[in-house]
């Protein structure tokens, strides 16, 4: 089977940063979230994995990731001409998928839902598309939900976008699918998305839609606004992410004379600490970052190439330019491998 990514959004929610920093290099522990998403696709052992990325960033994207993952799967990167939503870059894909499901997952969540057993529930449940999901409560969860099938194991009896919350549990999507393309005739042209617009329409059409149970305690982190990042930052340092945050490769930080890091820190190759600074963590230091002399640094994230002057305090914040990030993260490409 294979794996689709979908990473040609716009990154509104992330508009501090974008569109100089695309989302998907949005850096977890100074790597790019969508990095964090190869390598987790690589435990589903697919045969090969397509990235839907913009037309015009083709290169940018292959320059910085290769054309294999860290483990050596294949990777192809999928030109999108015109923005399409997530229905419409599915049915713009059908040649990848050429006649058989695949994984489509999300570029902007660290998970760690098991996509193994994701492909293998799809195969025993015969479903048009399967969602791996989770246990929410009702009263809390903001995202979208399915209502389980109480007749038939492993089946959802419908799709509901974005509800407003009510009591009571239900599942909560986790945004990693299986898609048959037995779904692509619903997909309406132009823009569709997936989510709102195919999804709670599939039991009404006569289409099996399976409920894959990933587990409770799945860890699931949507980088996709500035708080959600610097939280996916701070959990990455503190190991709660599943796996642990792998390291850039490049020269060592140089930390000044007199300057205190914390637990929970970690500082990127190329960054200088300058003398009498503080870090408290969980924080992250980007790679080619600078924090000047005396400066506190208190549960924070410094993007790759921010610069911070002399004795300012940052606080619970998240900080650097969209170009200094990209420009700095460029100097540690690739991220996956080459051929």
């Amino acid at each position: 089977m294979k794996a689709l990514v979908l990473a040609a959004g716009q990154g509104s929610r992330l508009s501090r940063w974008t569109p100089a920093l695309p989302k998907p290099f949005a850096p977890v522990a100074n790597r790019p979230v969508l990095a964090w998403v190869l390598d987790h696709l690589d435990t589903a052992g697919v045969e090969g994995i397509g990235v839907v990325v913009p037309s015009g960033s083709l290169a940018l994207y292959e320059k910085a990731f290769g054309t294999r993952t860290m483990a050596g799967t294949p990777v192809t990167w999928l030109a999108e001409y015109t923005a399409l939503g997530t229905g419409g870059s599915l049915r713009d894909q059908s040649a990848f998928f050429a006649g058989a499901p695949a994984v489509v997952v999300p570029a902007d969540i660290v998970s760690g839902v098991d996509l193994e057993a994701l492909i293998g529930h799809h195969a025993r449940v015969g479903a048009a598309v399967t969602v791996a999901a989770v246990p929410r409560d009702g009263e809390m969860w903001e995202g979208d939900v399915l209502i389980p099938d109480p007749d038939m194991l492993g089946r959802a009896a419908a799709y509901a976008f974005k509800p407003h919350p009510r009591a009571g549990t239900r599942m909560g999507s986790t945004g990693a699918w299986v898609v048959d393309p037995a779904v692509f005739p619903y997909i309406s042209e132009g823009f569709c998305d997936f989510s709102s617009e195919v999804l709670p329409r599939l039991t009404g059409l006569g289409l099996t839609l399976g409920l894959f149970a990933a587990g409770e305690g799945v860890y699931l982190r949507d980088i996709g606004t500035p708080a959600k990042l610097l939280t996916g930052n701070q959990e990455a340092v503190r190991g709660f992410t599943p796996a642990a945050p792998l390291p850039l490769s490049g020269p060592a930080p140089r930390v000044g004379d007199g300057a205190r890091v914390g637990a929970h820190v970690v500082i990127g190759p190329g960054a200088r600490v300058g003398p009498g600074a503080s870090i408290v963590g969980p924080s992250v230091i980007g790679a080619n970052a600078e924090l000047g002399a005396g400066a506190v640094v208190t549960a924070s994230v410094l993007l790759p190439g921010a610069r911070v002057p002399a004795g300012a305090r940052i606080d619970s914040d998240v900080v650097g330019t969209g170009e200094q990030a990209l420009e700095a993260l460029l100097a540690y490409a690739p991220f996956g491998g080459t051929e």
